[in-house]
């Protein structure tokens, strides 16, 4: 979307509300406080009047943006007023968003609210707190972009992208806790996000509509930043390991509840119109220099319904389980560290229309897809070091695995099933990872599954047969018919067996 390149808006608003505090707060030290965190991402912060007088400071006309840039965000009036429990209140005006460029190519981004509420108060360690609520609050962008022209006498039609995305019933908290690392956190709920998004590209014919409705979001994030340093003066690989090394650390949960969709694309590849209905998910996000963590779930599974004319019927997937984890080392230097990989898609089916549309007489069985992979291990891995090789042209920094465990590796497929497990370690003394361990592959329903795919043309008799000599080299049939097993063992000097017969 055309308003996220001026994504500086988005930390404008939050280091506007950070500081220190100093017992009772007074409206004078929140807005100097606004001034000195401006500067620790690059923002100016001007206004175009300043009065303070009875515990009220009014500041009407006030731009963020950074240093020189031309088109600030900027809001209309905001007033600080001092409370008698040490608190302050601050009201902003009605006008909040941003414009920049041209008709030709530029746009406009707004914040509308309904009584939006936001109270300061003195946090820990000096810093300071702000829960903010609102009834309702909009966020509205409208973008124009240059067409393409495809011959010199054409004249392109512009591209058009707008959007709408509101929060019903929000309440939260921000929070900026000094020290000799400062940690920025955010906390949010909002009873309902919708949003709408609208894209016209005429040059490339292409007309897109979505629109999505979530209940009972909630969002807690919480962003380490080293005093030694501020965002702007990281410019490079190096310098953002230099900060992680010093501290720079991101932790996020997100929760929500039921959520539904639809969109509609219109191309000249192809037209289409989806509905999309899902139960609650969570996803956990952790980076830092040790590690980068991933942990999301769906529970109550999907539903996706796509209707085209370019399909006989309309096709229908569900998905009853879906789960995804990663686990990998950051910096792990010389000592290795936990690495890991899981995937879950369970009960995954197709309506029989379909199915219909590439074996339309059910030559494959249409049970449900099962899909579950459990990896895990330990490594020695620096993704700094290797983008900083990259950067420089320096010598490739390469990562070093020590131990895979295949906790589980299964697929359910159209009658045929494939499970594996295994647990290997790693020689890397001769400069690449020479593996010793054993895996173990069962396989049931291979036969059948070859001959529904022939029968559906997706595989020629003569690509089957060389399918079925792989099998016999590596497998082994059985104790139940249409069934094989695997023993691969990989042992010293890059040996390799399978079934006790040596391959390599």
């Amino acid at each position: 979307m055309a308003f996220l390149r001026h994504g500086f808006a988005v930390p404008a608003m939050v280091v506007l509300m950070s500081g220190s505090a100093h017992a009772a707060l007074t409206a004078d030290q929140v807005w100097q406080s606004w001034k000195d965190g401006a500067g620790l991402i690059g923002l100016t912060i001007n206004v175009a009047t300043e009065a303070n007088s009875g515990g009220t400071l009014t500041l009407n006309g006030l731009s963020i943006a950074p240093e020189d840039a031309p088109d600030p965000l900027t809001v209309s009036a905001l007033t600080l007023t001092e409370n008698s429990d040490g608190t302050v209140t601050i009201t902003p005006g009605d006008a909040i968003g941003f414009q920049t460029g041209t008709a030709e190519e530029g746009g406009t981004a707004k914040l509308t609210h309904d009584g939006l509420s936001i109270i300061a108060r003195e946090g820990d360690n000096g810093g300071i707190i702000y829960d903010y609520s609102a009834k309702k609050l909009d966020i509205a962008y409208d973008f124009t972009t240059p067409g393409f022209a495809y011959g010199e006498d054409e004249t392109p039609e512009p591209g058009k992208d707008n959007g709408n995305f509101t929060f019903e019933g929000l309440k939260g908290s921000y929070s900026d806790i000094p020290g000799t690392n400062r940690v920025f956190s955010v906390a949010l709920e909002t009873a309902k996000l919708i949003y709408a998004i609208n894209s016209d590209q005429p040059s490339f014919d292409s007309k897109s509509i979505s629109s999505s409705e979530s209940v009972n979001l909630a969002l807690a994030a919480e962003f380490t930043l080293p005093t030694t340093i501020t965002l702007g003066e990281i410019q490079s690989p190096a310098d953002f390991g230099t900060a992680l090394q010093q501290g720079l650390q991101l932790k996020l949960n997100t929760t929500n509840g039921a959520s539904t969709g639809k969109s509609s694309e219109k191309s000249m590849f192809m037209s289409f119109d989806m509905d999309m209905k899902a139960g609650p998910a969570t996803a956990d996000v952790l980076f830092n220099k040790d590690v980068f963590s991933l942990a999301s779930k769906g529970n109550e599974g999907m539903e996706i319904i796509v209707t085209s004319d370019d399909l006989p019927a309309p096709a229908k997937i569900t998905i009853a389980d879906v789960e995804m984890n990663l686990l990998s080392p950051v910096m792990s230097g010389e000592t290795a560290a936990d690495y890991g990989l899981k995937l879950i898609l369970g009960q995954l089916t197709l309506n029989d229309e379909s199915w219909g549309l590439f074996d339309p007489n059910a030559a494959l069985k249409r049970d449900p897809i099962d899909l579950a992979l459990d990896l895990s291990g330990k490594a020695k891995v620096d993704w700094i070091a290797m983008a900083v090789a990259d950067e420089t042209g320096g010598e490739p920094v390469v990562p070093q695995p020590e131990s895979l465990n295949i906790t589980q590796a299964a697929l359910k497929l159209a009658g045929a099933a494939l499970n594996a497990t295994g647990a290997l370690t790693f020689d890397n003394s001769i400069g690449f990872p020479a593996p010793l361990g054993e895996v173990n592959v069962n396989l049931t329903g291979a036969e059948q599954l070859i001959n529904g795919l022939i029968s559906i043309g997706v595989l020629a008799e003569q690509d089957a047969m060389g399918a079925r000599m792989m099998m016999g080299m590596f497998m082994v049939p059985g104790s139940e018919p249409d069934s094989l097993t695997s023993k691969i063992e990989f042992k010293e000097g890059f040996s390799i067996f399978a079934n006790g017969q040596q391959l390599q």
